[in-house]
């Protein structure tokens, strides 16, 4: 305010000086050229003292609510679609419940999206989802969600453990009456079998009623009968568990229909069968992990390799060795020192493929002279490095499983240095910043495939993906991916493809491929083509596939139920992949015959929300309105505009200069 005052009497002075004092003419005219030069002399005073406004904002913050709507076809196979469209609307349209909360929509079926239009056609159900993406979006706020389904879930973990801080309201569509039912709940059998290899199957067969029935199970393959047997239920004996063994003597997808046979009136006979594939390989991949030390690494190695039963681990301490290294198809070298000197030489006289992993108990003294693919300078100290993918990698295909958020692996300080060509698939990371320098790094010389690993405990990163899917199946296909190039005596397959050998009709085929230079980069100038063909080698679409990021995709759709040979190929190229995949016309969204509120109703209760029904809509949003744990909360900041951000404020100080400019030019006074 001194300042202000001081600027005052100061742009007076010398306003009165230059018109006033200095001119002795008392006319009326100079004192408004006066008061005009005051005005501009004061204001220009007033932006070099740069005086803070403070101003008040107040904001009106509105609870969230979180409207999360079944789009999976149970809801349209029950005829349920017009009441969640209804209620949907009346969610929209409620002006008391929007005038509390902002309200916001969104479907779910196999992934989250914000609401767009209900076509009702997801092949699954995942309901524990909505809660998963709402308690990454929303952490630290009250947000309730109204939930629209009626129950049935086909996909992910039990909904009634789902973790969610906030009230859920489940509002369940569709009949939920008991009625008599049996079906096939749920099917367990290893993907992956060998020739003349007895298979184990086990199947869970339920039965809703209260009379004693006594029905026919009976499995398939090729239209004749591999297993059957008699089946009683009963009021007291509702859950069947039948086990048995089938035995395959073709190599490739073998499809098996199992079946129980329907009750007199049953309403729902879509769930009384389930077809399910094998694939029957002729031989078994051996891979053989080296150590010298106990780590638990060496068991979540064994445990994600043989999670595809194609492959079996042999896990010998390198002094106890006595064996030969030509009888397995990859060679793991967990932690070398110079105790490993003999093998080494055999793997590389041999051209053995080989995955070599470090750590701090590694001889890089050792490595770097029996070897001399790699080298590293190293000190005693260790350090943590974090991994981060390289989406350009190309010589297989690889999905991202989160890296970012594995814990580090550890190895010795030092710089990393490759004498001959490599790619690198994980790129170091130390603290926040990203090494264009490999973690992991796979390499091929002289028709020789090779790997390794800088560091160790990755272990931990196996149980980082546990925790975050509640199953090791992302990271256990990373290894299978690594393993499956490493082990490979196909050198150098430019063409790949991964298609599912079974889909159903109302789900999209999804079909991505790889297509490798002859250096063995990527190709993204080429053009790939898919052809699929009936069973009478009648071509029914010849389609091409998009290019995004590192690889090829595409998707098929309105596939009629049967038997699909394809045929992918690279234009003006001789590569192609050919095989077969079938299309089911079981939906198992329709296998269920009425709603099912009971994993919902203990959702409910565990977060204090409520459960609904079809005609509680009112009851619903009226709980809503007047839940008083739901407040609008007023927000009041302060907010400081610095005088000199006022742009309008030069303007007035260029104006009044203008005006005293273009008064003093008319009168004469210039």
């Amino acid at each position: 305010m001194i300042f202000i005052v001081l600027a005052f009497f100061i742009a007076v002075g010398i306003a009165g000086f230059q018109y006033v004092f200095k001119n002795k003419e008392r006319s009326q005219l100079n004192y408004w050229l006066s008061f005009l030069r005051f005005l501009a002399l004061f204001s220009i005073f007033i932006l070099l003292i740069n005086p803070s406004v403070k101003k008040r904002i107040i904001e009106t913050i509105k609870p969230k609510l979180l409207v999360a709507i079944d789009n999976s076809s149970s809801i349209k196979h029950q005829s349920q679609s017009e009441n969640v469209l209804n209620f949907v609307e009346l969610l929209k349209n409620n002006t008391a419940l929007n005038d509390k909360f902002e309200v916001d929509f969104y479907q779910f079926g196999t992934q989250l999206n914000t609401l767009d239009s209900l076509s009702f056609k997801e092949s699954k159900t995942n309901l524990q989802l909505p809660f998963k993406e709402f308690s990454k979006l929303y952490k630290d706020e009250t947000n309730p969600i109204v939930i629209i389904t009626d129950g049935n879930q086909t996909l992910g973990n039990n909904v009634a453990f789902a973790n969610y801080k906030s009230p859920v309201y489940p509002f369940i569509v569709g009949d939920t009456t008991i009625v008599e039912d049996i079906f096939i709940n749920q099917l367990n059998v290893n993907q992956f079998t060998y020739i003349n290899n007895n298979l184990p199957v086990e199947i869970f067969i339920n039965y809703i009623g209260d009379k004693s029935v006594t029905k026919t199970f009976k499995v398939y393959h090729n239209n004749k009968v591999v297993y059957n047997k008699q089946i009683e239920f009963s009021a007291s004996k509702k859950v069947h568990t039948e086990s048995f063994f089938i035995t395959s003597k073709q190599s490739g997808n073998q499809y098996y229909t199992a079946v129980i046979e329907p009750l007199v009136n049953e309403k729902n006979k879509e769930n009384n069968s389930k077809i399910f594939s094998v694939n029957v390989i002729e031989d078994q991949t051996k891979i053989l992990l080296l150590t010298s030390i106990t780590h638990p690494d060496l068991g979540m190695l064994k445990k994600a390799i043989e999670s595809n039963k194609q492959r079996s681990v042999t896990i010998l301490n390198i002094d106890n060795i006595n064996l030969k290294l030509i009888d397995y198809q990859l060679i793991i070298l967990y932690q070398p020192n110079n105790k490993f000197n003999i093998i080494f030489n055999e793997v590389i006289d041999k051209k053995l493929n080989h995955f070599i992993i470090t750590g701090l108990s590694t001889d890089w003294n050792f490595l770097n002279s029996t070897q001399k693919i790699f080298s590293k300078t190293v000190t005693n100290q260790s350090e943590k490095y974090s991994p981060v993918l390289n989406k350009e990698y190309a010589i297989f295909q690889t999905n991202e499983i989160y890296f970012n958020s594995f814990a580090p692996l550890e190895d010795l300080f030092g710089e990393v240095n490759f004498s001959s060509t490599y790619n690198t698939l994980l790129y170091q990371k130390i603290g926040t910043i990203t090494l264009q320098k490999p973690l992991l790094a796979t390499y091929e010389i002289a028709n020789q495939k090779g790997a390794v690993l800088f560091g160790e405990n990755s272990w931990q990163w196996r149980m980082n993906n546990f925790q975050e899917n509640r199953s090791f199946e992302q990271f256990d296909g990373f290894i299978s991916n690594l393993i499956q190039y490493l082990s490979s005596t196909q050198l150098n397959k430019r063409l790949n493809v991964v298609i599912e050998p079974m889909y159903y009709t109302n789900e999209t085929i999804s079909i991505s491929a790889s297509y490798l230079d002859k250096n063995l980069n990527f190709d993204d100038r080429s053009k790939l083509w898919i052809t699929v063909f009936n069973n009478d080698k009648t071509i029914l679409k010849k389609v091409p596939f998009a290019l995004e990021f590192n690889s090829f995709n595409l998707e098929l759709s309105d596939l009629k139920a049967g038997d699909y040979n394809y045929t992918v190929s690279v234009e003006n190229q001789k590569e192609t992949v050919s095989g077969i995949f079938k299309v089911l016309p079981f939906d198992v969204e329709q296998q269920f015959s009425n709603s099912n509120p009971q994993d919902l109703k203990i959702l409910a209760q565990n977060t204090n929300g409520a459960i609904f029904y079809n005609n509680q809509e009112n009851k619903l949003i009226q709980q809503l309105l007047l839940n008083d744990s739901y407040k609008i909360i007023q927000k009041s900041t302060i907010e400081k505009t610095p005088l000199i951000e006022w742009k309008w404020l030069l303007v007035f100080i260029l104006i009044l200069l203008t005006i005293e400019w273009f008064v003093r030019k008319y009168y004469g006074k210039i």
